[in-house]
């Protein structure tokens, strides 16, 4: 509901509260100690002052005892607030604190305005009172309009006790009237800011988490093949490059397999190339759950996958390749029902412990075993040192 500009339900709504209660207890950390110096110089002003009626008597020691008071209240408050900003988890002691300090605060200044009028019709410890309150602190609408409602009453019962004069009582009746409805106005406008901001500034988190998920996911697609989950060709040609320097580095030996589904274009002629979509993924999370969590393996188009074995000799390899290519033919024998009998031949190649090899050369000689794998029957591995 929108009256006069406003979203009051926007306003209204408790969604901001654990915000709005650090910057109270903030800004009450920071206003309460300045309050006593404060209370310290007015008592010294009104100390030993020479009364000259009964009225300004008591007026004298209304101020002094008020300010009194209010030293002794305010000293407390700040200590209180100082133990409760280090303590973040007792939020109902923290929401207590800075609901003593803002009705002490209001009701100190009705008092005082209250009693000035012994002396005078003047209540600018009301005004002072009131604006602070409304500009220091964050306040909900509705609590706003309680809050200054009730000082209010409390000023005008209060005044009534010691202003005499008809007419100016019912004067600063009418300004105290003023006096709450300003601050009132000034605590909304102040929450309307605050929560201006603070919409502006969920959104923009909003936007720069939205933002950080598509460049993970634009960094993911730029690194993994979309159908399979797998690193691709460009990402998988880095890996191998560093670690071909790491194992020449570390004179350790490493193996690269090539593999390549038997009679996969008949699959995808036969039965679509949506079935052949579902071989290919089940193929890639087969191969995936038997290889090292070091090795790496990836799509590079098709139906060829490869897969580097660091650290991996030829007679390794080729146990690992042989484990890849009996679960292949074993476990993907059906297809979504279908008798597919898939089988993959593969081409694999190991550089000894310590030799210098290209990713470009180490590639060609992959193909060219995969080659002699297909050419010799498919089904089988081929192996063979790099010379």
């Amino acid at each position: 509901m929108h009256i006069g500009g406003i979203d009051w339900q926007t306003l209204t709504q408790r969604q901001w509260h654990p915000v709005q209660l650090e910057h109270n207890l903030h800004r009450l950390k920071l206003a309460a100690p300045l309050a006593p110096p404060v209370n310290l110089l007015h008592i010294w002003m009104f100390w030993g002052r020479p009364a000259q009626s009964a009225n300004e008597a008591l007026w004298l020691q209304g101020i002094i005892l008020a300010h009194a008071g209010m030293l002794l209240f305010f000293g407390l408050l700040a200590l209180a607030a100082w133990w409760l900003d280090r303590r973040p988890q007792r939020l109902r002691l923290r929401q207590a604190c800075i609901t003593v300090g803002i009705l002490g605060t209001l009701g100190f200044a009705a008092l005082i305005s209250s009693v000035d009028q012994l002396v005078t019709s003047n209540i600018t410890p009301l005004l002072v009172g009131c604006t602070l309150v409304a500009l220091v602190f964050l306040h909900r609408p509705l609590a706003a309009l309680l809050l200054f409602a009730t000082t209010l009453g409390l000023f005008i019962w209060a005044i009534g006790q010691t202003q005499s004069d008809p007419a100016l009582l019912l004067s600063n009746r009418v300004n105290g009237l003023s006096i709450c409805a300003i601050a009132m106005a000034l605590a909304w406008s102040q929450w309307h800011h605050f929560v201006k901001i603070q919409s502006q500034q969920q959104r923009l988190e909003t936007q720069q988490a939205l933002l950080e998920q598509q460049n993970a996911r634009l960094s993911y697609l730029a690194e993994h093949d979309p159908l399979s989950g797998l690193l691709n060709r460009r990402a998988f040609g880095e890996i191998v490059t560093h670690e071909l320097l790491r194992a020449e580095r570390n004179q350790q030996p490493l193996c690269l397999l090539m593999l390549d589904l038997d009679h996969f274009k008949q699959i995808n002629d036969q039965y679509g190339h949506p079935l052949g979509d579902r071989v290919i993924r089940q193929t890639a999370a087969l191969l995936a759950s038997l290889v090292r969590a070091s090795d790496s393996l990836a799509r590079i188009g098709g139906e060829e996958f490869v897969l580097l074995l660091p650290d991996c000799d030829l007679q390794q390899g080729r146990q690992v390749a042989e484990l890849l290519r009996q679960n292949v033919e074993q476990q993907l024998r059906r297809v979504d029902g279908l008798e597919l009998a898939l089988t993959v031949s593969i081409g694999l190649v190991a550089i000894a412990a310590g030799q210098a090899c290209s990713y470009e050369r180490l590639y060609a000689a992959s193909d060219r075993a995969l080659y002699q794998a297909k050419h010799s029957g498919r089904n089988r591995v081929a192996g063979v040192p790099l010379n």
